[in-house]
């Protein structure tokens, strides 16, 4: 597999808070890699940098092989109109759906490809409907976002920074708002992008996922990749007493035998 994003010694701090602590990461074309870690570890920290809404204190960030930015003096320099089509190559899901209310979901699909990459409405309308159908709420597509339910809402955001054509794709924690049961239709809704080979970086506390779905699970702690590997080894034999702390606290969590 081709290496897509690649992270170097990234450190992020915010004020005299060191939140990153040199993150070392690569993530291979057709990859997924959860995030595990305890609120405040920098998980989602790290994914902000990844594409760029927070810009990283020190370290570097490469897409495709190319890096971000230029280096003058020794410091990472960064031009917002690089950075805006950056964002463009990268989609990012977050926990809250952040839908338009005013628009139908056809038109929140739309919304990004018409402003942001200047394609035609029938181009964009084409896009969102073939997203919708992937993530089955064609149906919806006249639909106001007060009409849904929240997995159908997260999953018409998922819709959305689909039809940008992202080469990889960012979950931050985007089950932890719903109720338990509409988790489950957002998370078959990733399953089925990894088993069609997008590549993705997850920051969730869905171990069942994880351990079925992920190539590699990392465990992030106090701003530091503190154990990393492949799920069914990680989340059953973890090295570490702070890991097995981490989950122990999933006590409802049962891996298979």
């Amino acid at each position: 597999m081709s290496e897509l994003v690649r992270v170097e010694k990234l450190h992020k701090s915010f004020g005299r808070l060191e939140v990153l602590k040199g993150i070392d990461l690569t993530v291979n074309a057709g990859e997924t890699v959860v995030l595990l870690g305890s609120s405040g570890s920098g998980k989602s920290t790290l994914l902000r940098c990844i594409n760029f809404m927070e810009t990283p204190t020190k370290g570097r960030v490469y897409l495709n092989g190319e890096a971000v930015g230029t280096e003058v003096g020794g410091k990472m320099r960064y031009k917002e109109t690089d950075l805006c089509k950056l964002r463009t190559r990268i989609g990012m899901v977050f926990q809250h759906f952040n839908l338009f209310p005013h628009m139908t979901v056809l038109q929140n699909v739309m919304e990004g490809q018409i402003t942001v990459l200047g394609r035609g409405s029938d181009e964009a309308k084409e896009k969102s409907m073939v997203q919708l159908e992937r993530v089955g709420l064609a149906e919806k597509a006249e639909e106001f976002p007060s009409r849904l339910s929240g997995g159908q809402k997260q999953r018409v955001a998922i819709a959305r920074a689909l039809a940008m054509d992202p080469e990889v794709m960012l979950f931050d924690e985007v089950t932890s708002a719903l109720d338990p049961e509409l988790v489950g239709e957002v998370l078959k809704t990733m399953r089925q992008l990894a088993d069609e080979g997008m590549t993705m970086i997850c920051v969730t506390h869905e171990l069942g996922f994880a351990y079925h779905v992920a190539h590699r699970v990392l465990f992030l702690n106090e701003g530091a990749i503190h154990e990393e590997g492949e799920p069914q080894k990680l989340l059953k034999n973890p090295q570490t007493q702070r890991m097995r702390e981490f989950l122990d606290g999933h006590a409802l969590f049962k891996l298979p035998e």
